[in-house]
């Protein structure tokens, strides 16, 4: 089940730990996110340091180290910040992940408000580990009138094989924020690729349209953690949330050499919902 939750007023916190990988920048910027959901008073744990269970029902994690903990199983547990969105969870309890996208229907939004010629998107799926995510992002963008283009890599090879069959025929790439499209070589190929043809290239992390990307679409850590806030509130009220929510907001950015390029008017950069 994927939802994707609204919720602007605080919550009580009460029966919430979240435990944090490290004590970096990215997972304070989450916990932030997580307090504007559920008050200040959320108690927090940094690795290594162990949380206090007592009276704790939900726990919210932020990295893969955190949510590869062993917790009770009487407990839900919220996981987010997972560079790997098909990581082997141990806990035998209820669990939601928190994508690192935006919820689909917002990124198409965006992708179709910032390209308004955008009639196919092109995907790539890492090793099939956002198939789940994509068929979602399939149904989105068949509402907005876009047509998906969905192919599978599990290399650089296999990614350099399958760029060619996209010139001339989709005005748009997008790739999820995985290792291996945002390291510093593949995200090069993507970028000469799509800038030789004429390809609207969105990356998910939004500095990257500093780096070549026509845009970087994004929710920032901090509105990754209120997603993962509205889930823990929804447990608490009884209501699981299911195995999936997404943000509802993205932060956006240009890269305003490659719109002119591309013949488009540079977005302005926000952080709106749509």
């Amino acid at each position: 089940m994927v939802a994707a939750l609204l919720l602007t007023a605080p919550l009580r916190s009460g029966g919430v730990v979240a435990v944090l990988s490290a004590d970096s920048g990215p997972y304070q910027e989450a916990l932030e996110g997580l307090k504007t959901v559920l008050g200040a008073s959320v108690p927090s744990t940094v690795l290594p340091a162990q949380p206090d269970m007592a009276g704790v029902r939900v726990v919210v994690t932020f990295g893969s180290e955190a949510a590869l903990r062993k917790y009770p199983d009487s407990v839900a547990l919220v996981a987010a910040l997972l560079p790997d969105p098909s990581l082997d969870l141990p806990h035998q309890g209820s669990v939601t992940r928190v994508g690192l996208p935006p919820a689909p229907a917002v990124l198409i939004a965006k992708l179709k408000a910032m390209d308004p010629k955008l009639a196919t998107l092109a995907v790539f799926n890492p090793n099939g580990a956002y198939t789940g995510y994509l068929a979602q992002l399939k149904e989105a963008a068949a509402a907005a009138g876009v047509g998906l283009q969905s192919k599978n890599a599990a290399s650089v090879a296999d990614l350099g094989r399958q760029l060619p069959g996209l010139k001339g025929a989709v005005e748009g790439l997008w790739v999820p924020p995985d290792p291996l499209f945002m390291n510093r070589a593949t995200f090069g190929i993507l970028t000469a690729f799509c800038q030789g043809g004429g390809i609207a290239f969105f990356a998910p992390v939004v500095g990257l349209a500093k780096a070549g990307a026509f845009a970087g679409v994004a929710p920032s850590f901090k509105q990754v953690g209120h997603a993962a806030g509205l889930a823990a509130a929804a447990y608490n009220a009884g209501s699981p949330p299911g195995d999936w929510v997404y943000s509802d907001k993205v932060e956006t950015m240009a890269n305003p050499a490659v719109a002119a390029a591309l013949g488009l008017a540079t977005p302005k950069a926000d952080s709106l919902s749509q």
